[in-house]
């Protein structure tokens, strides 16, 4: 249970518009969901559902040696590639949608464009600091998904054992070209990439809290919004965020059952 949900944030704005549309007595303004917005929710669903997954393969091959679950693994260890840097494209396209819709602000299509007027300090209303806080995590991700899409690349999973004595996923290229990823324990990675991506949203909605305000004439605050349940399977990038790539939120609840 997280209160930080980009769409339920959104969700709220669209009913709360409504709702001062009518109290002025005004038609119901009956917004859709924009489609940038529907795409986002469309790719955090298949983002999580390719975590579950590549879990289960992952764990099917640790318990059994199971060849057919290892090479599902690496499948799905690609599609998570893909569909993360896919997901962040189109969150940038939310973001665009808002700017472009109440400040008549055209930004660019794709996180990377994004990433890199920031870096300039080009995006406008102070929202550089919201972009500039990926730098540390989203280069990386990009090159392994160009790597994969436009390189011809195949990232294999090994198995070392750690320090409790539990066998630990290791991902490696056999390409010298790609550069080498040694023990690099790839749980954490992927959750490291699902924890920056709840990052950029808790900074964003952080953001949009004041921006909303001069636009629309409301806004919310981070003890206003409203908490999003999200269970099994919906949960997965929020779990692995946590779990793996050690996210922590006070407005964060975890219940195992």
């Amino acid at each position: 249970m997280h209160k930080n949900c980009l769409s339920a944030y959104l969700g709220d704005l669209q009913t709360a518009m409504d709702v001062c549309a009518r109290a002025a007595g005004k038609p119901s303004l009956r917004l859709g969901i924009p489609q940038p917005l529907q795409s986002l929710i469309r790719h955090e669903g298949n983002l999580c559902l390719m975590l579950d997954y590549f879990d289960e393969s992952l764990r099917r091959f640790e318990a059994q040696k199971d060849l057919g679950a290892y090479f599902e693994a690496m499948a799905f260890l690609d599609v998570i590639y893909i569909i993360s840097r896919t997901l962040l494209d189109v969150a940038a396209g939310v973001v665009r949608h808002y700017y472009k819709c109440n400040d008549k602000c055209d930004l660019p299509k794709s996180f990377d464009d994004m990433l890199k007027w920031s870096a300039k300090g080009k995006l406008p209303d102070n929202l550089n600091v919201v972009f500039s806080g990926c730098e540390t995590w989203f280069p990386d991700l990009k090159a392994r998904r160009d790597a994969i899409v436009h390189h011809y690349e195949t990232y294999f999973i090994c198995f070392e054992q750690n320090s409790k004595g539990e066998k630990t996923p290791i991902q490696f290229s056999p390409r010298s070209k790609t550069r080498a990823m040694p023990n690099e324990e790839l749980r954490a990675y992927i959750g490291g990439v699902m924890a920056g991506y709840q990052r950029f949203i808790d900074s964003l909605l952080n953001h949009w809290d004041t921006t909303f305000q001069r636009w629309y004439g409301f806004g919310r605050s981070p003890n206003s919004r409203t908490s999003t349940i999200l269970e099994g399977r919906r949960a997965n990038i929020l779990w692995w965020a946590y779990q793996y790539g050690g996210y922590r939120h006070d407005n964060l609840v975890i219940e195992f059952d």
